[in-house]
């Protein structure tokens, strides 16, 4: 099942208007008899409502409505008792996927639910990691009024403020201006038809920035903002690789 069909089915039922705490597990239950692998899988586990599904994303619902930012259905599914500290296959919790979108409401809730502020995945990163990597500043404010440890480093010994600074990164989302907004709305196009996952968005928003400064200002300068080529980290959720560990120039 496609990250895109995740999002098509759990917006249809966000956007119902009886949509309710008790009623949130049948909602899905419905839409998701479309895919009768999945909601199989799912039936099998007696359809708790923290079920890591196996295919796609590997998470929970939880996690999934987070990334798409479905407020509705997230709070509903948190009323229902849903663990706001369950991890995915990455070792990501709900709170780590509100940054993909600055889901400030989701972040929110999740953080008064009881959500850990410092949960680390398996790359050690916590939520104000990506926070900083995706420029969710609403999200960076909340952390850090909640006592979020700022210095918390990565498996590459990394602090969320590296990825706030990055020169790489700053150009994509600051320095590119109109740029940076072309590169959002080309990743976040390609994220919601379920081309890319959300954890590869930083880089599509990078790459369209910086090749656009190369055909301004030339060859020159594109080398001094040029991302390292090399792969020695993980870029993708489902394909073993993580994006932003190599946002760096070269």
């Amino acid at each position: 099942m496609e990250i895109s069909n995740w999002h098509e089915l759990l917006s249809l039922v966000n956007v119902d208007k009886d949509l309710s705490k008790d009623n949130v597990i049948e909602k899905i239950q419905n839409e998701l008899k479309r895919y009768s692998k999945e909601y199989e899988e799912w039936e099998k586990s007696g359809f708790d409502i923290n079920y890591v599904f196996k295919d796609g994303e590997k998470a929970t619902l939880l996690h999934l409505v987070a990334s798409f930012n479905l407020e509705n259905i997230a709070k509903a599914l948190m009323e229902k008792r849903a663990n706001v500290n369950e991890k995915d296959v990455k070792g990501d919790t709900p709170l780590h996927n509100t940054t993909y979108l600055d889901s400030i409401n989701i972040a929110n809730a999740l953080i008064e639910k009881g959500a850990d502020v410092n949960a680390i995945n398996i790359w050690r990163r916590t939520p104000l990691h990506y926070a900083a990597l995706f420029r969710s500043m609403a999200i960076i404010d909340a952390l850090v009024e909640r006592g979020v440890n700022v210095n918390a480093v990565d498996m590459w010994g990394e602090t969320p403020l590296y990825y706030l600074n990055c020169p790489a990164i700053k150009k994509g989302w600051i320095a590119g201006g109109v740029t940076a907004l072309l590169g959002t709305a080309i990743s976040i196009a390609l994220f919601t038809a379920g081309a890319i996952t959300a954890e590869l968005i930083p880089i599509v928003i990078a790459v369209v920035a910086i090749t656009a400064t190369a055909l301004i200002v030339g060859n020159a300068i594109y080398k001094l903002s040029k991302p390292d080529t090399q792969v020695d980290k993980p870029i993708s959720a489902n394909r073993q690789q993580e994006t932003a560990s190599d946002s760096r120039v070269a």
